[in-house]
This record gives structure tokens, sequence and C-alpha cells, in this order.
């Protein structure tokens, strides 16, 4: 197993047998359309109602060459390349099992669409030469596993877990996947089910882990070297039902959107690292503001797991790394308001609005996941460490979050409150929702930023400079027209930030000059 990642405990090794983590970005939207992506969720939330709309609309052709364009324009080896240079290792390609088989209700053994299997191959042997590991994410599976838009579900139900049909053809995706994958190195993992069983839907809890060990098992006959990743019950936010690990190549995979980017808010998952001694994917999570990213996987980096960022491309966007703008006349589109010849007008103008040259690159969203070159932080973002080491403080404060730490962060009027993390379309955080770091007298908090022997510069949002005092790795920085310009040789720079009185913290920016 020595030329494929592997499980080494709680680490995972890359196929040179160094201990790495995946820092990847997942690809929703071109195997299987979201609605939300395509600003469409209230009217059409997924492949097989857009396809029925358009049909709709216009005609059966039609529809047809719109999702054969959409794949063809959506994401290529010029999408890859971005990735690559952004500073990624590893994209999560989200796919619909009927993209690559002909569904049916009648038989086990689904017909292969070999030209489309021949597209994915192509983007894996893209992702390859530039040393980018894939997980291939199944997610959406025979008779949906998830029962809602995002598992393409005809039936808004999860019928995966009432039909031994299609646990069949799940099975049998899952072997004909790794059979011709096997030799693959750049696969990183195989994800078998995205977000399986929601907390409504959880009388089929019980049968979720016996189908992973039949999936496994068929797995395993054809290729024994691949890293298999599990996801947990209810949006793979409950991991309980992992007792035991079912395989000795697993990766568990968690998923987190708006909440505390904490360690207590995964605690969970930290312990199940430890009693079954294995590492951990935070599969999903984005869909809010660049200064929630800069901290949560700030958290995922420092705490050793491996990361997604969901998702890599959106219409109309800034929290998204890549954005596609809005064709015209898309509400009537969706509406069902326009002529055949109007409908088409609309979808040719989508399909090149999608094409790389026609897209927006936000490498300010790739800057705060990566934390690189320039980003800003909320103060609370301090290093993910402990007492002496990452913050310093004389007495244990109550807190909004970090709350093990002591470290009082609170509101502006210093109140204690549930943090407000839902800011789904990167919109700031409304003020009432703002949270500070107050420090008494000589507390200070710790940040590392990853400059490369480059020099930068550090600035506080809203602070006098006579209230602290910042190092960088342990000497003094003078201030200059604002800001803390720091010379250092080093890749990484240690810097501390203590109060000199009593201060409130809010917004800290860094900034490679």
């Amino acid at each position: 197993m020595s030329n494929f990642v592997k499980r080494v405990g709680k680490e995972l090794h890359d196929i040179n047998n160094r201990p790495f983590t995946f820092k990847g970005v997942g690809i929703g939207g071109w195997l299987l359309i979201e609605g939300y992506m395509i600003k469409s969720f209230g009217k059409i939330d997924r492949p097989r109602r857009m396809y029925d709309h358009i049909e709709k609309l216009t005609n059966e052709k039609t529809a047809d060459w719109f999702f054969s364009e959409w794949v063809t324009n959506f994401f290529n080896s010029e999408d890859i390349k971005l990735i690559k240079n952004d500073g990624f290792n590893s994209v999560r390609i989200a796919i619909d099992y009927a993209f690559l088989f002909e569904p049916s209700d009648l038989i086990q053994e689904l017909e292969v669409v070999e030209h489309n299997f021949e597209i994915l191959d192509r983007i894996i042997e893209v992702c390859a030469k530039h040393q980018l590991y894939v997980i291939v994410d199944l997610h959406a599976a025979p008779g949906g596993q998830t029962g809602t838009n995002i598992d393409n579900s005809k039936n808004d139900h999860p019928d995966l877990f009432v039909s031994e049909l299609y646990q069949l053809q799940t099975i049998y995706v899952w072997k004909t996947i790794a059979s011709r994958y096997k030799k693959e190195q750049y696969i990183g993992a195989y994800d078998l089910l995205n977000e399986p069983l929601p907390d409504w839907q959880a009388k089929y809890n019980d049968l979720l882990v016996p189908l992973y060990k039949r999936i496994i098992e068929a797995i395993r006959e054809v290729d024994k070297n691949h890293l298999i990743t599990l996801e947990g019950l209810h949006w793979s936010t409950d991991l309980s039902c992992f007792t035991e690990l079912l395989d000795d190549n697993l990766l568990l995979q968690f998923h987190k959107y708006w909440s505390s980017p904490d360690k207590e808010s995964i605690q969970q998952y930290l312990d199940l690292r430890e009693k079954l001694d294995v590492p951990l994917y935070m599969g999903e999570g984005g869909e809010n503001n660049l200064l929630w990213y800069s901290t949560v996987f700030k958290l995922y980096e420092q705490l050793d797991i491996s990361y997604a960022f969901w998702t890599y491309k959106k219409m109309d966007n800034t929290n998204s790394i890549v954005s596609f703008e809005m064709p015209s006349n898309w509400e009537k589109f969706l509406n069902g308001e326009l002529n055949d010849t109007e409908t088409l007008v609309v979808l040719v103008e989508l399909l090149d609005n999608v094409r790389f040259n026609k897209t927006t690159h936000n490498k300010s969203v790739s800057n705060h996941i990566l934390l690189q070159n320039d980003y800003s932080q909320y103060s609370f973002g301090y290093d993910f460490v402990s007492n002496g080491i990452s913050f310093h403080r004389f007495n244990h404060h109550d807190s909004s979050m970090r709350i093990n730490d002591g470290i009082k962060i609170l509101t502006s009027n210093k109140e204690v409150v549930v943090p407000n993390f839902k800011q789904f379309g990167g919109e700031d955080t409304p003020d009432k929702d703002v949270l500070y770091t107050f420090l008494d007298k000589d507390e200070w908090i710790g940040f590392t930023y990853k400059n490369c022997g480059e020099p930068f510069s550090v600035t506080l949002d809203s602070v006098v400079q006579e209230d602290i005092t910042i190092k960088a790795n342990g000497i003094v920085v003078v201030p200059k027209n604002g800001s803390y310009f720091i010379q250092s040789n080093l890749d990484e720079t240690k810097i501390n930030i203590k109060a000199v009185n009593n201060v409130k913290l809010g917004i800290v920016s860094f900034k490679q000059q």
C-alpha cells in the first residue's frame, strides 16, 4: 500500500509514505446540480427536476444537450490548475450514480455509461498530472441515501434503505468504480455515501453500518489498497454509529456548517479519533463568510484534520472560490414564463457563463481557507493549542465560545451569548452578533502566519496601539502608520498580541508586502 494514501493509526500518509492531510475543495454542481448553487432552490432544486423543467419548456433533445454541455463547460482542466495553484492538494468530486450508470428498477448489475466514465477518467488523469488527490464522493446513490434534493431523490425518501435492489445496485456501483480505479494512485479515497439519513429518517439508522460493511466487502474483493471514508448520520454530524473500525484503511468523515469554529464544537469527533485510533476528515464545510473560514479551517489544520471546502463554484457569489454570472431572464426561465426559443437563449447564456474564462476567481476565499497571503481573522481565531502556548490568561472567564480556554469572547456589550454563525451567503455578521476578545492587562493571544520568508504586516481593527504590544517570534514590533510591519526569514512567524491595558480586540488582518 506504499503507493496509495493510507491510514497509519490516527494519521494519513501520502503516496510517498509521508504524514499529510487532505486540504481540498468539493466539486459540487458539476455532476449533480444543486438548486441553491444556481439560485433556483425554491423552484428547481435537483437535476431530475431541472431536466423535466427544460424538457417541458423545450423538448427532450434540448434537455439532453444542456446536461451534456453543462458537464463539458462547468469543470475541466483549467479549474484543476486553478485549484492546484491556489494551494490545495485534493478535490472531492460529488457524483450522481445516474451519470455513470443507467438507472433501472429491474436489474442489479447496472449498465455502465462508458462515455461518462471516460469524462471522469480524464479529470482524474489531469488531477494526477497536477498531483491533486481525488476523493470519489457518491453524492447520489440508487434510490437515494438522504431523501432530499442533494441525492437527486425521486420520492424525497431514502429508498436505498428500503429496497434490497437499490442496495445491491449501490454495492455494484462501488465494486465497478473500485475495479476501474484500483491502480490509480491519485484516488485519495472512496466516499461511500454522502450525508445519509437526516434525523427525520432515523428509523433507518441501524441499516447504515450493515450496508457500509457490504459495500466495503465488495470493494475489497477488487481493490485492497484504496482508503475508504465513511460519513455519519444526519448530514454526517452524528458519528455515534461507528463503534469499531469497519476496515483497516479507513477515514471517518464529519461535516460542519454554520456553527462555532472552536474545538468544543467538534470534541465528539476528536474523542472518537482517540477511541478508534483513526484519522478524521471534515468532508464538507463552507457557505459562510471569510472570517468564519479563516477560523474554522485553521482549527482543522492545527488539529491535523483533513478537510474539503464546499463548494468550488456557484452563481453570483463572493464566498466560493469561483463565481459565474446569472443569465438574463433567469427568473422567468425558472417560473416557466418563456417559450422554447427564449428558453434556449437563457440556457446558451448560462452555459457560456460557466466556462472557465467567463468566471470570476475569488482568490480571497482560498486565502482565508489556507491562511495565506492576505486574509483577516476574528481575534478569537487565535491558535488552537493551550494556555501558555497559544494564549495566556490569569483567571478562567465566562465566554460565548472556546469556553475551555477561559478567554473572554463576548459581544461588544460584554455579554455571553449563543454565537450566530449563520451567514449563508457570505454576508457580514450582524453588529449585534459580532464577538470580540477582551483581554485583561498582561493577558495575550497568539497567531501563526505562514509568510514563507516574505515580509508582511499585521493590522488590528479599532484598537488603541498604546493598549497592546505585538511580538513577532519574541521580538517587539513597533507600529508604523497603524500597522505592524514584520520581516522574517522563517516559513512561519509567531505573532503575540499582549494587553498593556484592558483591551477589546476585533479583527486581525495579515497582508503580505
